[in-house]
């Protein structure tokens, strides 16, 4: 950030030489600068800047001779001429010509003609030297006439005229003068422009290597920028861009104007003097570019310089006001001298009432970055940064240092970063964000929001972090770095240090004649007239030059013709017709009709309810108070209806239409168009073409037309339509109705229970807040129903819907879609198609429909029905329940507390953990019951049960089933069929039910039951209790001390090792022994049914021979022996008289050899 500081106020007491000082002129004579002033009272005197921090010398003076006469203020202009540098004085009467030679020293020769025979008048009111490569060129302007002319510098110092150019005297103007000419080259151009206080105008003029003037222009104060009566001028050079600065005396304003190569001039700011600035009636400014930044410094009658910096794109900002003191010389200035020496501003000021020169030195600080800011994220450097941003820059970052940000016309981040910040806010619809304020640090600009000048116009809200500032449609977020809040009073009227206008002057004050109601005819010249009607019709035809038209009071006919006019149209209803050139039309009071026809045109229609009709040309038009008519035609236009219900259309060009205030209708071509509809309910239509629409305040209808198109309304219930092109949709808070139309269109509903139709196309849907409506329509479709309980409708297509927070239901039965519902308690419905379903968080309900679809129910206690197709089902979470439906499907659950059915089909369960139910349905499934006591049932198709860990209970059906209890005590049941059932670990209850049934009980105490059907039971490990049934079983105990009953049948029972009771049952059985250890004398099998000569003892596997009752002889001999009330079977093995198998039979029973197989 600047700073400055006071060297010295040189001079207080040389009254003659310091005192009432005109003018000052800076240059380096002799590898030293040195500083030259001249004052009407004394002469010339000159001094010696040794170092910007150390005060003047005084090298030396020269006094007026007798010949000079004062007629009008001295000027100084420094010439390099081919004996040495000269000093040319113009101004003083009797002098044209008349200079003083500079030694290299910086002292002064005497009063002398400089050139001989000199062609250029007895006085100069303007002077100045241009040298090229064809030589030295001198151009000045005489008093009281405005003739600019050229002259060679030969090389024994002579004048040769080159060109002359006389520009036209303002009417009612007979002695203005060029009052100071500037040289400066654009784009290899060279260029002279001038100003001229009395006639109130800005000439440029190219001029060739050689001197010779080309091509003219004149800006005249009547064209609106806002300048009156020019006192000085100065030229700023830096980043590729040329700016001229005016210093307006009677208007107390600097304007800054951007010159191209032609010498057009387009205004870039227009500021006017403040409280917080001292150049009231500005007299003298000066400029100064350091390190590719520009400066600006001037100075009037209050009391003081106010300095300033100029933005790349041409806008002024404030930075210091200096108010003078008792020991400085800044009481109503008369002259600003800036030079860069050394990298700080030296600058050297005068005043009119005050003996001196001020010297104070200017510290730019560490200048780093300077010009606009690119797309997206921009960031500055560690030195003191100036970025503008642009419309597509969306974050700037200062970094360290004393950075300069300033904001473009759209949204944006500023950060600042370390250092003393100035964060510079202009005026758009939109958000700006500053990230990291620091009260007593930095500072906030607003001078650049429009017409708001004071806080009473904005609008504060505290918040935590700092302070939320709303003016019109805009919000500044002042976020601070500490975090911390902010109140009101943080923020003063400081912020508007300046006042930004561009608005046009009023037309300059003519005396007419006394008022009348008659009507008159009014024919302007060739030149620029100012013409005033009277108080009737008048007929009032300008003729060519730029005309200066009131037409007063009645209703008028003005013709501009030919030129750059401004036709007034006063009261009662006007026609105004600019016909040829850039004319500016204003229709004032009354139902008036203006009409720009060619070029670019400026049309106010005033009061009334007026018809603006711009023609071919850029045209810029307002309609005003009243029922307005605004129709651009040809060009790239702007209409602005204002107040009112206005009607805006505009079919040719690039166009921008803005309704206002009350219910209007714009309608836009095929051109690039932006609409704004403004307050009121509007009617906006975008045409051909790629249009920006924007209802804002009310309940606004906006139809896109042709082309892709963007429609936004934040205000109201309003109704937004895309139509043909790919468009983008974005409503606000209301209760609003978007339509996408034809193409690939984006549609956001923002707050409100919205509807939304993406209509054709592959569309995205965004629902916002709100109980919404989404229908995606035709095409691939994006659905984002958002916050709120929203219904989503895929339509037709391969489509993708998200119901995001809330209770939402989305449905899409054609297509392949993807639906999520995501937070909430969702209906998911999909159709035909291969869909993939997820419900999110909340309880969900999910129909697949037909097709091979992907369910996931994810988080809350949801319900899957797959419906038709290959479908995989999986919900990890929560207390489900799946329903396959039709279809080889998979379902997969997880902790929670589930019921599966697979429906009909070939399907796939997983219970997960949790105490689950399955039903495979019709078909040949596969069920995994998983962790947790599950129910599996099966009852059609050939199936296979897992129950996994836990209680289980297994069903099985009609199929050949197969049943796998696993962990846990489990209960199988196999129902009809050829089934295998196995219990797993756990004590198991096996029941094989009809069919010809495998059960295997496998480890822990369990129970079988073959049931009708020839069925094969074995217990496994534990003391397991098998019962055949109805059927030819085979019954194996296994390990442990089992029970075996055959039942009806002709059975065979294996009892294994341990202490079995066996039990064939109805008809002939079989008892087989596989080993001695299947009954021991310890631990020896009863069997409780045996029938001598039905059933039969299978020993075959021992190699017996039968002894009957006879005691044991020899080794592997079977004997049978009666004990108590028991039938006893003992074999001796090895031959030692002890039995080495027991089996006991139940009562006394009469064995003999055919009972045994051996």
């Amino acid at each position: 950030m600047i700073s400055y500081r006071h060297v010295a106020t040189y001079g207080a007491a040389h009254t003659r030489w310091l005192s009432g000082v005109a003018d000052l002129a800076t240059a380096q004579i002799g590898g030293s600068w040195m500083l030259f002033a001249v004052s009407a009272r004394g002469g010339v005197s000159s001094y010696r800047i040794s170092d910007p921090d150390a005060p003047l010398a005084l090298v030396a003076t020269q006094a007026f001779p007798a010949s000079l006469t004062y007629r009008a203020e001295p000027v100084l202009t420094v010439l390099d001429m081919p004996a040495g540098d000269r000093l040319l004085v113009g101004g003083m009467s009797g002098g044209g010509g008349t200079g003083l030679s500079v030694s290299g020293s910086g002292t002064l020769g005497g009063f002398a003609p400089l050139f001989p025979a000199a062609p250029i008048g007895s006085r100069l009111s303007a002077s100045g030297q241009m040298v090229t490569d064809a030589g030295r060129f001198l151009f000045s302007a005489q008093p009281d006439t405005l003739v600019l002319q050229v002259h060679r510098i030969g090389s024994d110092g002579s004048l040769a005229a080159v060109s002359s150019v006389s520009l036209p005297m303002p009417p009612g103007v007979a002695e203005a003068s060029l009052d100071k000419i500037i040289a400066l080259t654009v784009d290899g151009q060279r260029l002279l422009v001038a100003i001229s206080g009395l006639g109130n105008f800005i000439s440029t003029h190219a001029i060739g290597a050689t001197g010779t003037l080309g091509a003219g222009a004149m800006h005249v104060a009547a064209e609106g920028t806002g300048y009156y009566v020019p006192s000085d001028i100065a030229a700023l050079q830096f980043g590729g861009r040329s700016f001229v600065v005016v210093a307006g005396a009677t208007s107390s304003s600097l304007s800054v104007f951007r010159v191209d190569r032609t010498g057009a001039l387009t205004t870039t700011d227009h500021i006017v003097d403040e409280l917080t600035t001292r150049f009231q009636s500005v007299t003298a400014l000066a400029t100064a570019v350091v390190d590719g930044r520009g400066h600006v410094i001037a100075g009037g009658a209050d009391g003081g310089i106010s300095i300033f910096t100029l933005l790349p794109d041409g806008r002024l900002l404030h930075l210091q006001t200096i108010a003078d003191t008792a020991d400085m010389t800044l009481g109503k200035v008369s002259a600003i001298e800036a030079q860069v020496i050394d990298g700080r501003i030296v600058l050297l000021v005068t005043s009119d009432g005050e003996t001196g020169v001020t010297q104070l030195v200017v510290e730019p600080g560490a200048i780093g970055q300077t010009g606009l800011a690119g797309a997206g994220v921009v960031g500055g450097s560690d030195n003191d940064d100036l970025l503008v941003a642009t419309g597509t820059t969306t974050q700037l970052r200062g970094g360290a240092g004393d950075d300069i940000l300033v904001t473009g016309p759209a949204n944006i981040k500023l950060t600042g970063g370390a250092g003393a910040d100035i964060f510079a806010i202009t005026r758009f619809d939109g958000r700006v964000v500053i990230a990291d304020y620091e009260p007593g640090v930095d500072r906030l600009d607003l001078s650049m929001l429009g017409m708001i000048r004071s806080t009473w116009q904005l609008k504060f809200a505290p918040q935590s972090w700092g302070m939320r500032i709303v003016y019109g449609n805009s919000v500044l977020e002042v976020r601070t770095l500490s975090g911390q809040g902010l109140v009101p009073t943080d923020f003063g009227n400081g912020m508007f240090p300046i006042g930004h206008y561009w608005l046009p002057e009023l037309d300059p004050v003519t005396v007419g004649p006394p008022p009348t109601t008659v009507g008159t005819w009014i024919f302007g010249g060739a030149g620029a007239d100012q013409l005033l009607g009277a108080g009737g019709p008048d007929v009032i035809q300008a003729g060519t030059g730029n005309d200066t038209v009131s037409a007063g009071a009645g209703a008028d006919t003005v013709h501009g013709q030919g030129g750059n006019d401004q036709l007034r149209g006063g009261d009662g209803s006007d026609l105004l017709l600019g016909h040829a050139g850039h004319d500016t039309l204003f229709g004032d009071e009354g139902n008036d009709g203006l009409l720009g026809h060619d070029s670019n045109d400026l049309l106010w229609g005033g009061t009334g309810n007026d018809t603006l009709r711009g023609g071919a040309g850029n045209d810029l038009a307002y309609g005003g108070a009243g029922a307005d008519r605004l129709l651009g035609e040809d060009g790239n236009d702007t209409l602005s209806g204002e107040d009112d219900d206005d009607r805006l259309e505009d079919s040719g060009g690039d166009n921008r239409l803005i309704g206002g205030r009350g219910n209007d209708t714009l309608v836009a071509g095929a051109g690039l168009d932006r609409l704004w509809g403004g307050d009121g309910g509007d009617l906006l239509q975008g045409g051909a073409g790629n249009d920006l629409l924007y209802g804002q305040e009310g309940n606004d209808t906006l139809w896109g037309g042709l082309g892709s198109d963007r429609l936004e309304d934040g205000l109201g219930n309003n109704l937004l339509q895309g139509e043909a092109g790919n468009d983008t949709l974005v409503a606000g808070t209301g209760l609003d109705l978007l339509r996408g139309g034809a193409g690939h269109d984006i549609l956001h509903a923002g707050g409100g229970n919205d509807r939304l139709f993406g209509d054709g196309d592959n569309d995205h849907l965004f629902g916002g807040g709100g109980a919404d409506l989404l229908d995606g329509g035709l095409g691939n479709d994006q659905l984002d129903g958002e916050s709120g309980a929203d219904l989503l409708n895929g339509g037709l297509g391969h489509d993708t819907l998200q119901g995001q927070d809330g209770n939402d239901a989305l449905t899409d039965l054609s297509g392949n879609n993807r639906l999520l519902g995501q937070e909430g308690d969702d209906r998911l419905r999909a159709g035909a198609g291969i869909d993939w379903l997820s419900g999110g968080l909340g309880t969900d309900w999910l129909f697949g429909g037909a097709g091979n679809d992907r369910l996931g129910g994810d988080g809350g206690n949801d319900r899957l029905l797959a419906e038709a197709g290959n479908d995989i089902l999986t919900d990890l979470l929560g207390n489900n329940h799946m329903d396959g439906g039709v279809g080889n499907d998979q379902l997969i659950a997880g902790a929670g507390f589930d019921t599966l059915a697979g429906g009909i089909g070939n399907d796939q369960l997983r219970a997960g953990a949790g105490n689950d139910r399955l039903d495979g349905g019709a078909g040949n499934d596969t069920l995994w019951g998983e962790g947790g006591h599950d129910i599996l049932a099966d009852l059609l198709g050939n199936n296979l049960l897992w129950g996994g860990a836990g209680n289980d209970a297994l069903t099985g059906g009609t199929g050949t089933d197969r049943l796998n209890g696993e962990a846990g005590n489990d209960a199988l049941r196999g129902g009809s069929g050829t089934d295998a059932l196995r219990g797993g670990g756990g004590n198991d209850r096996l029941l094989g039910q009809s069919g010809n049934d495998g059960l295997w009980g496998d480890a822990g105490n369990d129970v079988l039951w073959g049931d009708d059907g020839n069925d094969a039971l074995g217990g496994g490990l534990g003391n397991d209790l098998l019962q055949g049934g109805a059927g030819l079983d085979r019954l194996v105990g296994d390990g442990g001390n089992d029970a075996l009953r055959g039942g009806p049948g002709r059975d065979t029972l294996v009892g294994g090792t341990g202490a079995d009771m066996l039990a064939g049952g109805a008809e002939a059985d079989v008892f087989r022994f596989l080993s001695p250890a299947d009954s021991t004398a310890r631990l020896a099998d009863v069997i409780g049914d045996f029938q001598a000569g039905i059933d039969d003892l299978d020993l075959r596997s021992l190699n017996l021979r039968f002894v009957g009752r006879a005691a044991f002889s020899d080794d592997h001999q079977l004997r049978w022996q009666h004990a108590g009330n028991e039938t006893r079977v003992l074999a001796d093995l090895n031959g030692d008289g002890h039995a080495d198998f027991l089996l006991r039979l139940s009562g006394h029973i009469a064995l003999d050899r055919d009972d045994f197989l051996l």
